[in-house]
């Protein structure tokens, strides 16, 4: 095992259970940084479900509170591995980053108000529980200083998007059928569909993770109910489908579809 470099501020190895509070956020703000996360992100959510700790319980260990039932995979041996633990936490970061962008929303990292909330997709606690992350933003501050890089910045370009829409359907499943792929990279797709009826936006949306491979994904996207009734009383609908493609830095693409819907 690698020994800790105490000299630097910001660890890159794991410093030891019985390390200050101070540099175990910042080996957490490092791990984040380099996932091109908030430095605040892990080290919010650990002093939320731990108390900033490496814990050892029944069924939830470590530092973000992590199931039993995720101790497989790429995190097995998690629980006496804090450093699974905190590629655990990135991973999901950065996938419910990448669904909330493909479906889309604004980017959780563009506002530091939204942090709490983006832990809690991660953490999935009791609907009750959720607002409990934000609250923890200034002492995850505090503990970090300044001192930590802050997050990359990743590559340049988003990701090549291609599409395949007909421009008249018949829902008749209540659904706009849409197929996507990302051909150079792997990334998340999804889609908003949106319809204007009697000056009122209704929208829907959906996302899904792009097939690794390049091959095409199908996606079903819920035409909204202000829509169906007009279909339902023999009227067609003209619906906007914007397609997005979300790289794992969050750079994206999206292609905006005019499409008709007939009875």
């Amino acid at each position: 095992m690698t020994a800790p470099d105490l000299s630097d501020p910001c660890p890159a190895v794991y410093p030891g259970d019985s390390a200050s509070r101070e540099r175990l956020a910042r080996w957490m703000a490092r791990g984040a940084a380099d996932r091109g996360l908030p430095r605040e992100l892990p080290v919010m959510a650990a002093i939320a479900e731990s108390g900033l700790r490496n814990l050892r319980g029944q069924d939830y260990h470590g530092f973000f509170g992590m199931h039993e039932s995720l101790n497989a995979g790429l995190y097995r041996g998690f629980p006496s591995r804090p450093e699974l633990q905190l590629r655990w936490f990135t991973d999901s970061a950065v996938a419910v980053r990448q669904r909330r962008i493909a479906e889309g929303w604004p980017d959780p990292a563009a506002d530091e108000a939204d942090f709490g909330l983006w832990i809690a997709d991660v953490e999935r606690p009791a609907p009750q529980n959720r607002s409990g992350y934000q609250p923890h933003l200034a002492e995850a501050q505090r503990l970090i200083g300044s001192r930590c890089p802050a997050a990359a910045s990743g590559e340049a370009t988003a990701p090549p998007l291609e599409v395949r829409i007909a421009r008249r359907q018949r829902p008749a499943t209540g659904t706009v059928r849409v197929r996507l792929r990302c051909p150079v990279e792997g990334c998340r797709v999804g889609a908003v569909l949106g319809v204007t009826v009697r000056g009122t936006l209704r929208q829907s949306r959906t996302s899904a993770p792009s097939s690794p491979d390049g091959s095409w994904v199908e996606l079903a996207v819920t035409v909204p109910r202000a829509a169906t009734r007009l279909l339902a009383r023999g009227r067609s609908a003209l619906v906007t489908v914007q397609t997005i493609a979300v790289s794992e830095s969050a750079r994206a693409t999206a292609v905006e579809h005019r499409v008709r819907l007939l009875p």
